[in-house]
C-alpha cells in the first residue's frame, strides 16, 4: 500500500444537469482517476480510459443511469 495521499476528487455538476445524470457521471469518473492512481490501466485501455474521462468531464457523454 501506498503512504502517497491524493487530493479529493471533485466533480462539478453542470448547469441544468440531471442529479441522476451527475451522481452517475461522478462515480464513474471516480472510478476511472482512482483506476490510474491505482494503475489499474495500460496501453490501448489506459488511453480508452483517459478519452472517456475527458468526455465525461466535458460532458460530451452521458453516463448510463442505473
Amino acid at each position: 500500500m501506498s503512504d502517497e495521499i491524493w487530493p479529493a476528487i471533485k466533480v462539478e455538476r453542470f448547469y441544468d444537469e440531471p442529479l441522476a445524470h451527475y451522481e452517475a457521471r461522478r462515480r464513474e469518473i471516480i472510478t476511472i482517476i482512482t483506476g490510474f492512481r491505482n494503475s489499474r490501466y495500460e496501453g490501448a485501455a489506459a488511453e480508452r480510459m483517459e478519452n472517456r474521462l475527458m468526455a465525461l468531464q466535458d460532458g460530451m457523454v452521458v453516463p448510463a443511469v442505473a
